[in-house]
């Protein structure tokens, strides 16, 4: 009961953390420039550039797919490519009160 009550003030308070979209960096890492991965997902180059800069509002799961594809085959880890950020301050207002 008390995890529920935790979720509850979590709700409350509308910050359930944000997702970060690590393509530029990957892409960087890779050393793959926008236009290439254009060419190689055969995407639209403002789209892929969206993801790039980390301006994405909704992940497409196909268009995530392509550029992950590329970049794994470049030896990037999937796991480096989005990430998780839970909202830490308020979690912890909510734990140790």
């Amino acid at each position: 009961m008390e995890k529920q009550n935790k979720l509850d003030i979590l709700e409350m308070l509308g910050n359930y953390g944000h997702y970060v979209c690590n393509v530029g960096q990957a892409m960087d890492k890779a050393g793959i420039s926008i236009s290439k991965m254009r060419r190689l997902t055969g995407l639209n180059h403002e789209i892929v550039k969206k993801y790039y800069e980390d301006r994405v509002v909704r992940i497409d799961k196909d268009v995530l797919s392509r550029i992950t594809y590329v970049l794994v085959a470049c030896g990037i880890d999937p796991k480096d490519i989005v990430e998780y950020v839970p909202p830490e301050k308020k979690m912890n207002m909510i734990i140790n009160p």
